[in-house]
């Protein structure tokens, strides 16, 4: 990883950082150096328990130049003190942060054996795709587990994701807590302009890593994993990649997932699985599926082996017997037989139609059919969630309104003109807010002054361009609201 010029020197070994003796240099970050340190007691120099192993911790310590930054000041022990009450499996253990002779600090446990960093070094042309992808879903776990309690990574990297040891990685054992754990928030210091990480970011971040991870360099040219992958995982990294954060996957985990079925793709070279038959099937064309006709229609193949039909003489046609006799044996069971069937089919019915959810007024009905996932498919069920939904009707426009467990409430509006559009916002303190840039539509958000914020998001394309959307959180900005939920609500 290359150092830039302001980098400060190692420390050297024996340097005392908060309670921490400096042991020996693990590796250097583009902010800071991460060292294999002694916890010792407060105010002595001795172990912690004379006699027996010290406790290790790995400590991350911060230069000078990034740790005086204002915007750092206000974002590391936040960041930090959010990453210690997480208790994630995949985040680190935070032991313990703070300042000293003028550098952030931050200490974890326990300490990794390895990192994904030191994978990649010891294989420069790229891991198996399928580890690759098992870590970065741990890690997308981990990054949304954080994303809904605010907190965002900010500049993920193979060096950020801590492993044990290698033979732990395989299976499914690499969500086991401890074998893929996250480190490194807090880290990031805000930009120039004072904004804050985004989660954006971290989809973006985790992309690039599954990148390096694959060919050991930063670089997707395809002729670095030529025949490896298939066309649709190289679809999915650019989407994950994207220069534009709204074209981006809107959680870790959709990108996840679309790496899987990507991954998928591979492994069959885009083609469903196909059934063998065993080698031991008797016959001479073992192997290979064979032909069935049934006797009475020679056109249609299904259920008899034309090899073993041809082989066996015709049968010779029995003499016709008379019907009547059979007919009248039959009757009775025949009728008994339908009685029965038409009680139960009767039962049935009347028992399904006790049960079955009422389905919402013909007025709202459209709007649930386009949000399928975001709206319930009946009143009596959830929505995204798990929020409680009811059919509403506002100077006469019609809407789908919910809240959910978290207290976020939002209205679906069925809004074909400028004027519905204009009606459904009238109320909104602040409105139209700051323009939000997204790929399918006008969007908006409150200003932070606003403390009962909102967002309003509008579409262009078919078949939603004639709905609005109207989120509000009661004691939250519309920032929180676009961080918290609009970024990971199915709303395309």
């Amino acid at each position: 990883m290359s150092v830039g010029p302001a980098h400060d020197e190692p420390l050297p070994p024996g340097t005392l950082v908060g309670r921490h003796r400096v042991d020996r240099l693990l590796r250097r970050r583009p902010v800071g150096d991460d060292y294999l340190a002694t916890v010792l007691h407060p105010g002595a120099g001795d172990p912690r328990t004379a006699g027996s192993p010290p406790d290790r911790v790995m400590l991350t310590v911060v230069d000078r130049s990034t740790s005086a930054g204002p915007g750092f000041r206000s974002w590391f022990p936040l960041a930090v003190e959010r990453a210690s009450t997480m208790g994630h499996p995949a985040i680190a253990q935070v032991a313990g942060h703070g300042y000293a002779d003028g550098r952030a600090w931050v200490a974890i446990e326990p300490v990794p054996a390895s990192d994904a960093a030191l994978l990649i070094r010891r294989h420069p042309d790229g891991i198996d795709i399928d580890l690759a992808v098992r870590i970065i879903t741990v890690v997308g776990d981990a990054l949304d587990a954080a994303h809904r309690r605010r907190l965002v990574h900010g500049n993920v990297s193979p060096a950020d994701i801590l492993l044990a040891e290698p033979g732990d990685l395989t299976g499914s054992a690499a969500a086991t807590p401890g074998v893929v754990t996250l480190t490194g928030f807090g880290l990031t210091a805000p930009g120039h302009d004072g904004q804050m990480p985004h989660p954006a970011g971290d989809v973006a971040a985790l992309g690039r890593t599954l990148v390096e991870l694959l060919t050991g360099t930063g670089s997707v040219a395809r002729h670095r994993v030529s025949g490896a992958v298939s066309p649709a995982f190289y679809a999915v990294l650019a989407r994950a990649l994207d220069p534009d954060s709204d074209h981006r996957y809107r959680t870790c985990a959709e990108f996840v997932r679309a790496a899987e079925l990507a991954l998928h793709l591979t492994h069959t070279d885009g083609e469903p699985a196909t059934e063998v038959i065993a080698a031991g099937t008797p016959g001479p064309d073992r192997g290979v599926p064979r032909v069935f006709t049934p006797a009475g229609h020679p056109d249609r193949p299904t259920e008899v082996d034309t090899e073993r039909r041809r082989a066996v003489a015709t049968p010779p046609t029995p003499p016709p017997v008379s019907a009547s006799p059979r007919r009248r044996r039959w009757i009775a069971p025949i009728l008994v037989a339908a009685v029965i069937v038409a009680l139960v089919v009767g039962t049935l019915i009347l028992l399904g139609a006790s049960t079955t959810r009422p389905p919402w007024p013909s007025a709202v009905a459209p709007i649930a059919a386009t949000f399928p996932q975001l709206l319930p498919e009946t009143p009596e069920s959830t929505g995204w969630r798990g929020a409680r939904c009811e059919a509403v009707l506002r100077d006469g426009v019609d809407g789908i309104s919910c809240t959910d467990d978290a207290n976020v409430g939002f209205v679906v509006w069925r809004t074909p003109t400028p004027p519905t559009r204009a009606a459904v916002t009238a109320g909104l303190k602040g409105y139209p807010g700051d323009e939000i840039s997204w790929r399918d539509g006008p969007a908006s958000a409150s200003r932070d002054s606003v403390v009962d914020g909102w967002v309003v998001t509008n579409f262009a394309g078919s078949p939603r361009a004639t709905y609005t959307v109207v989120t509000t959180w009661p004691g939250h900005t519309g920032r929180e609201i676009l961080d918290d939920w609009w970024r990971t609500a199915p709303l395309g």
